[in-house]
């Protein structure tokens, strides 16, 4: 017999009562609002299970089967995900990833469940057959047992996709192990990278599968609206759009933003308005910018119009995925991967060798020079993937050089084993606020200041150019590999 449920309604009234206006915490000191919002978070990702399990129950009983008859039609709605909406009041997204994260986690229990009985039982064994243990399985026990949230679970859902090409049952079944161990500790959207990360590695037919489909999927739309603006929306493949991130990114760079107010994390004087204010002004002049580039077309100097190098998108592979023809490439700064074909396509309008010696010749500069070289900053574009804060997601023309050893302080060299990537806002903040960099091995930890964290726990720095991209056999060696690599990775440049 099923326990019997807690009582909902008291649990919501308590907590509403409890905190009815922002006033409630405002006397709390910093350690006790922090704590005070981590047991809120808590309370709400248990909350979520529940719910999930629920909405399950709710899809169950709202079957196309019952017809007129289902829940869901006889409290007046066509089906189970427009009544759960109406009553969340969520977003169709939102409910469509409540419904699949119980979905999953009601036919693991269901398969539990009967194997169990089958094994306690030797006549209903004889008459029903094995269960088919979800390949999902392990994600929604991670989730039964409150590991996982519901919007990470629904991320690693969808960013590991369902079976096929390359990928079949048991090989996703198999990589779930080490994609929720990894994933326990992050939000939903860098939950859902590494899982496509993962997807990508295993399952290299799905890679040219899905760029053929994004190609066919490309679109452009112009209209005009009711009061006269043009408006457009577009969507494009990777590696086109990438080009035209890099050409935003330039025309919206920071840089351009008079330097008073350049400090996205707020002015002492002006405050996060003049900040809010510039940022305007540079996507107006962005939108400018865009008219002038497609009226002068490819002839356009870039050094006249973006003050900057020609933007360009670099594509990134393994010198030994190009000699065996296994595995795929990637674009600095995109999550997804590319396949070699079109890696090979690129390489045809030339590309830039980059050596990794032992000796670190061209990219190790020692006490002779303080600032990183560009050929340096190449190859951490590469490795890093834009800036190397856990929490940032800024791509690699907005970051810059930093010295993990301070030049100044620590005596500290220009090497690349030295040097990460970080963007303007992050690079000001480490400095400003004493947050600390270390190396063990090939790995970057971010070592929060006492004010932060009294016990100074290390954060890992996690790079996001896929591992196994610049070193297939071994991923975990990636770092060592970038570093010590005997022969020369390519980074190809295909300019717009």
């Amino acid at each position: 017999m099923p326990e019997p449920l807690p009582d909902y309604s008291s649990l919501a009234a308590a907590l509403s009562a409890s905190a009815t206006s922002p006033g409630t915490f405002s006397a709390l000191d910093d350690p006790a609002l922090v704590d005070a919002v981590e047991a809120i978070t808590a309370l709400k990702h248990a909350v979520e299970r529940a719910q999930a399990l629920a909405a399950a129950e709710v899809v169950r009983r709202s079957r196309v089967a019952f017809g007129i008859h289902g829940l869901a039609q006889r409290a007046g709605h066509a089906n189970a995900g427009e009544l759960l909406q109406s009553i969340t009041h969520a977003s169709k997204r939102e409910t469509n990833a409540l419904v699949g994260v119980g979905r999953m986690v009601a036919e693991t229990e269901a398969a539990a469940e009967l194997e169990h009985s089958r094994r306690v039982d030797p006549e209903l064994a004889a008459l029903v057959p094995e269960p088919l243990t979800p390949w999902f399985a392990a994600l929604g026990v991670a989730v039964a047992r409150g590991s996982l949230t519901v919007a990470v679970a629904d991320a690693i859902r969808s960013g590991i996709g369902e079976p096929g090409g390359d990928a079949d049952e048991a090989t996703l079944s198999a990589a779930l192990d080490s994609v929720i161990v990894e994933c326990r500790d992050l939000h939903a959207d860098a939950a859902r990278r590494v899982a496509r990360q993962v997807r990508d590695r295993i399952d290299a037919a799905g890679v040219a599968a899905r760029t053929e489909r994004q190609r066919e999927q490309q679109f452009w739309r112009v209209w005009v609206k009711p009061d006269g603006m043009v408006r457009g929306e577009f969507e494009l493949d990777a590696e086109s759009g990438m080009l035209v991130m890099a050409v935003f990114d330039q025309l919206t760079h920071p840089r351009h933003t008079a330097a008073p107010v350049r400090r996205s994390f707020g002015d002492p004087v002006r405050g996060d308005a003049s900040f809010a204010n510039a940022r305007a002004t540079r996507e107006r002049d962005a939108a400018e910018g865009l008219v002038q580039l497609l009226r002068a077309g490819a002839s356009v100097d870039p050094a006249r119009l973006l003050d900057e190098k020609k933007p360009s998108v670099r594509l990134v592979v393994n010198a030994g995925s190009l000699s065996t023809g296994e595995g795929s490439g990637a674009i600095e700064g995109h999550p997804d991967r590319i396949p070699l074909a079109d890696i090979r396509t690129g390489l045809c309008e030339g590309y830039l060798p980059i050596r990794f010696d032992d000796g670190g010749a061209c990219l190790d500069l020692g006490r002779d020079e303080r600032l990183f070289t560009g050929k340096q900053k190449a190859v951490l574009a590469v490795r890093d993937g834009g800036c190397l804060d856990p929490d940032c997601t800024r791509p690699p023309s907005w970051t810059e050089a930093h010295h993990i050893n301070h030049w100044q302080r620590d005596d500290g060299r220009t090497d690349l084993a030295d040097g990460i990537l970080l963007c303007r806002r992050d690079h000001l903040r480490y400095h400003n606020q004493g947050w600390e960099v270390r190396r063990t091995g090939p790995d970057y930890w971010l070592i929060p200041p006492a004010a932060v964290d009294p016990d100074q726990t290390p954060r890992p720095m996690r790079p996001k150019t896929p591992a196994d991209i610049l070193n297939p056999v071994d991923p975990a060696l990636l770092r060592a590999t970038l570093l010590h690599a005997a022969e020369p990775e390519r980074v190809v440049s295909a300019t717009g």
